[in-house]
């Protein structure tokens, strides 16, 4: 066995995953202000609740990848892979 080909041929499946994972992807800066929606976790639902819950503000954009929103009372610190911004 060449395991230096199986770690090439691997490598190369990566990157094709990933690219075609990548070309749906919407690039999009949060800045503060800006209404998001928070994805809804997995789970059970009712029949009438969407799949996302807001749209809620945005009070501070960190450089990690997350956000800080405001839920009512609460200021949330949330991932920007769970939210979805609202266009106008």
């Amino acid at each position: 066995m060449d395991w230096r080909s199986i770690a090439i041929n691997k490598q190369r499946q990566v990157d094709k995953d990933n690219l075609r994972e990548n070309r749906k992807r919407v690039d999009y800066d949060y800045q503060v202000g800006d209404q998001v929606y928070i994805i809804r976790d997995g789970g059970i639902h009712r029949k009438l609740e969407g799949p996302h819950e807001g749209p809620y503000p945005i009070t501070h954009v960190y450089t990690s990848g997350t956000v800080r929103i405001q839920k009512g009372n609460v200021n949330e610190r949330v991932n920007i892979r769970r939210i979805t911004p609202k266009f106008p």
